[in-house]
């Protein structure tokens, strides 16, 4: 069950586990990050594809989005707009994952929506930093 109705204290005492939707072109991205999600016994979808992110993301309200920005079709950027567009969906958290790192491109991911961001190539501790600051891990 994934539904926003559902406050922190009924997700923690129902056996709720959060969910996270791991979005990027890139399969080995894919599997990294995979990885520990599942270490930090969270459960998670995954998807190469920036047009089914979208409906996977109104389909499964995920707790959490990971989402590579540099892809094709759609970039991460305007996929996060169209999120944050959409009044089902636009509660949900974003973590950029990006290679763009100059000042100019992390003020236009915090303009698109993003909630946090990480440059890529990231350590797994950044990532198991960036989820509990996100207090999914209380949730499991």
């Amino acid at each position: 069950m994934h539904s926003e109705s559902l406050n922190g204290f009924e997700k923690r005492y129902q056996g709720y586990k959060p969910l996270v939707l791991i979005v990027d072109n890139d399969r080995d991205n894919l599997l990294f990050a995979s990885c520990v999600i599942e270490s930090l016994g969270i459960h998670h979808a995954v998807t190469d594809d920036s047009e089914k992110c979208l409906d996977l993301v109104g389909e499964l309200l995920p707790d959490l989005i990971l989402l590579d920005i540099v892809m094709p079709k759609i970039d991460g950027l305007e996929i996060t707009r169209m999120i944050r567009r959409n009044k089902n969906i636009c509660h949900i958290p974003i973590i950029a994952v990006t290679g763009l790192t100059r000042p100019q491109d992390t003020n236009q991911l915090i303009e698109a929506g993003c909630d946090d961001y990480l440059c890529k190539p990231y350590l797994i501790e950044e990532l198991e930093s960036k989820v509990s600051r996100l207090h999914l891990c209380a949730l499991v």
